[in-house]
């Protein structure tokens, strides 16, 4: 394992400014173990506490990860379309199976299976955790990415990349009812509050002038979180956060926001950002990768991702 040292973001978002400082005591404690998916062919770990990183191999570019209701279990989803399990407590990993084309994001429904969304297709694979095979294939749109339920377990909202439009689905009869339009202009994946009032879309912006990742520079072009009201279904704030947002999360009380970026200003390094969710300002960021790859004298080539190290999706199992 890897210590690296803490370092936040405070986000005036009013005036679109980030400003780095120290380590903030006020933004915790975070307490837990943030699961990464990542393009390197391993999920990431970080201890939210210590800033130790480490990491599961499976071998295979992903984007999607979820963790399993009862917390023992990650189901993993790769870009060739297959999927996999990991054993939590052992790291251990189980054979890759094939399930769609080219997955992107996952979470597990309300009847226990897991839906997994593909970037090829627009369809949603319905992953059944009990025979570890494809139980349904939903049709959403053309290339969709984040996924996650209403409160109540009625509805699923299912994010279109290239859209940037949000299908909302009847649970019941799998059918897209309506969507939410304008959220943003490259999106990836998605999460209900906890309250069950908002659906928290990280927007990549990669549409933007043409780049799929922004420098430190740029800051006109920085990637941003688009908070849509679940009771109006649309878009009632944006949340500057800097770099390219993949995925976004919630502590289990709703007081802070977890989003997942890639290149994130200063670090150049992908990095999870707490955002506290009442003042939407950035109170602390984690690097989740940069250090790790470091220490152990891993090099990304040029022709892989532009050189950088990727994150993509995000799960966090609190304690």
């Amino acid at each position: 394992m890897t210590k690296i040292t803490k370092v936040f973001l405070v986000g005036v978002v009013a005036l679109g400014l980030i400003i780095t400082g120290t380590s903030l005591a006020m933004a915790g404690p975070f307490k837990g173990k943030a699961y990464f998916q990542t393009h390197g062919g391993h999920v990431a770990i970080l201890d939210l506490e210590t800033g130790a990183l480490d990491r599961f191999w499976h071998g295979k570019p992903s984007d999607a990860l979820t963790i399993s209701q009862d917390g023992k279990t990650l189901y993993i989803f790769s870009l060739d379309g297959n999927s996999a399990e990991i054993d939590i407590a052992t790291g251990n990993v189980s054979e890759w199976k094939p399930l769609g084309k080219k997955h992107c994001g996952s979470m597990v429904a309300p009847d226990g299976t897991v839906w997994v969304s593909d970037m090829a297709d627009g369809a949603v694979y319905v992953y059944d955790p009990k025979t570890k095979k494809l139980a349904d294939r939903i049709e959403v749109s053309k290339s969709i990415c984040g996924i996650d339920f209403s409160k109540d377990g009625k509805l699923a909202y299912v994010s279109d990349m290239p859209g940037g439009f949000v299908s909302i689905i009847d649970v019941g009869t799998k059918k897209v009812i309506s969507k939410v339009s304008g959220v943003g202009e490259f999106i990836h994946r998605a999460r209900v509050s906890p309250d069950g009032t908002e659906l928290w879309q990280s927007n990549g912006r990669e549409l933007s002038g043409g780049k799929a990742f922004f420098a430190a520079d740029e800051p006109e072009t920085y990637g941003n979180v688009s908070v849509i009201d679940l009771k109006t279904n649309k878009v009632k704030k944006t949340i500057t956060v800097g770099g390219n947002p993949h995925d976004v999360t919630f502590t289990p009380d709703g007081k802070y926001a977890l989003v997942a970026s890639r290149q994130i200003p200063v670090r150049d390094d992908s990095s999870l950002v707490a955002i506290d969710v009442a003042t939407g300002v950035i109170v602390q960021t984690w690097s989740a990768c940069k250090p790790c790859h470091a220490a152990s004298g891993v090099t990304i080539p040029a022709d892989k991702d532009d050189g950088r190290a990727f994150l993509c999706a995000v799960d966090i199992a609190w304690k």
